[in-house]
């Protein structure tokens, strides 16, 4: 059906695209070459002339177009609709959750029964999960201890570039001094 409405459609479309074609534009367009200057079709009714009823043909043409497109467009989502909901049907269990318990062995089981995961399995997968966490508790605090000794070292360098400082400004007075005593002399 899809297929049908999009071939009505582009014959549509390209009527409309011929029949704005064929009307008279500021230079006398396509339908003056076409028409051989002829002002109507049947007598001297300036309602009847080639551009009038191209007029009222782009009009229906139009109208047709955009009627042709809305169908269109609520066929296919339709479409899309009734596909998404067989393909839900045929595989209920992806839209659905599972309901599990664990039974007297520690197995973890579905609500037929079924072994969903063995407690070995479980167990296997709870230390592989503690295990990550324990490494990432120990990294978390390997970072804060370097975070901690970088700390350390800024402040190491803070003091010594102001003790530098000190010095060089104790230096710069002395020799202020020297030569104050210097010239004194």
């Amino acid at each position: 059906m899809i297929t049908a409405l999009v071939i009505v459609h582009v014959i549509i479309a390209l009527v409309l695209t011929v029949i704005v074609l064929m009307q008279h534009g500021r230079q006398q367009g396509l339908s003056g070459a076409i028409a051989g200057g002829a002002e109507t079709f049947f007598g001297k009714n300036k309602g009847r002339t080639i551009d009038a009823m191209l007029r009222k043909f782009t009009a229906v043409f139009a109208i047709l177009f955009i009627l042709s497109s809305i169908v269109l467009t609520y066929v296919s989502i339709r479409q899309a609709n009734l596909e998404d909901e067989a393909a839900e049907e045929s595989n209920p269990d992806a839209s659905q959750s599972m309901n599990v318990t664990v039974d007297e062995n520690g197995n973890l089981v579905d609500e037929s029964g079924n072994i969903v995961m063995s407690a070995e399995d479980m167990a296997a997968q709870q230390a592989e999960a503690e295990t990550e966490d324990a490494a990432a508790g120990e990294a978390e605090g390997a970072a804060d201890a370097a975070e901690g000794a970088a700390d350390e070292a800024a402040g190491a360098v803070d003091e010594a570039a102001d003790a530098a400082a000190g010095a060089a400004d104790q230096a710069a007075d002395a020799a202020q001094q020297a030569a104050g005593e210097a010239a004194a002399e």
